[in-house]
């Protein structure tokens, strides 16, 4: 009988000890109890042995933690345009803001009236003439959609009915238009499917698309004391942090977040990005914008 060679061998256990870790790091008893569709531990236990990986993200994630499965945020109605049968569920591969509002719908709301929402809205206008006139499709698909998204098209006959089609897929744009007619990607800053805080605090996920001599803000924060200081002391930025008030959890240095976002005294967090922008530049001539702060620091 052949011995079967040290690398498969080391793959088997490498498996082995991932699924008995992801298995560790949840709450014995959590599954299906405070959020979980009963019917979403089937995927559960199909993917941890499929998709590892991916497995071993959502379950180290806060959604993992608390027992939020797989069809709370991707199950759909039947006869829904990005709806199609999988193992028995009518399920869509995209997650738009309205059914992460389900739970968030604070952040939901915040982020819907805010300028990272309509940022889809660009393709197809003047605004987008260079991109989607002179650099033609091609520019678009890998440059513009990637950061502003898309409208999202679907299949809507044959094997792939329900499935998103190549042409607007994948996409994680920041103002991608859904087809629930919400707009938007929490994942363009909470990447899935880990959803980590820390990652949508650190400039580098600003950074991919405010870059560039369109829009250089990563080059100038990258630049600044703010920055410098910032990498000096990456380690007490305590960025994982479930509250994150600046003077409080952290102090070495402001991130993008910190100031557009993030909680201090005296103002609360929120999802909305221009809310506390008090000039705008994009005319020909800057104007400065007319904000009052609330008493509770909105």
């Amino acid at each position: 009988m052949a011995r079967p060679s040290l690398a498969r061998l080391g793959l088997a256990i490498g498996l082995l000890t991932l699924a008995v870790t992801a298995e560790a790091a949840r709450p014995s008893g959590q599954a299906g109890v405070d959020w979980g569709d009963p019917r979403g531990e089937e995927c559960v236990d199909c993917h941890m042995t499929e998709n590892p990986g991916l497995y071993w993200e959502w379950n180290h994630s806060a959604h993992g933690q608390a027992g939020v499965n797989c069809l709370d945020c991707h199950k759909r109605e039947e006869g829904a345009i990005d709806a199609f049968k999988h193992e028995g569920e009518f399920i869509s591969i995209v997650v738009t803001p309205k059914n992460c509002s389900t739970c968030h719908e604070t952040e939901f709301q915040e982020m819907d009236g805010s300028h990272h929402a309509k940022a889809g809205q660009i393709l197809g206008s003047l605004d987008n003439l260079l991109g989607e006139v002179i650099g033609g499709p091609a520019a678009v698909n890998a440059g513009c959609k990637q950061c502003h998204g898309g409208e999202m098209e679907f299949y809507t006959e044959g094997k792939n009915k329900g499935r998103p089609t190549p042409g607007t897929w994948p996409n994680t744009g920041i103002g991608r238009i859904n087809p629930d007619g919400s707009l938007g990607s929490c994942t363009a800053c909470h990447g899935r499917h880990r959803f980590s805080r820390a990652q949508a605090r650190t400039p580098d996920t600003c950074g991919k698309c405010h870059v560039g001599p369109d829009h250089p803000q990563i080059e100038v924060y990258n630049e600044s004391k703010h920055g410098i200081i910032y990498r000096a002391k990456v380690d007490e930025m305590n960025l994982d942090s479930r509250k994150w008030v600046a003077g409080v959890d952290y102090s070495a240095a402001p991130t993008c977040a910190t100031c557009h976002m993030s909680s201090g005294p005296g103002i609360g967090t929120t999802h909305n990005v221009g809310e506390r922008i008090s000039w705008t530049l994009r005319p020909p001539i800057s104007t400065k914008i007319n904000l009052v702060k609330l008493e509770n620091g909105q």
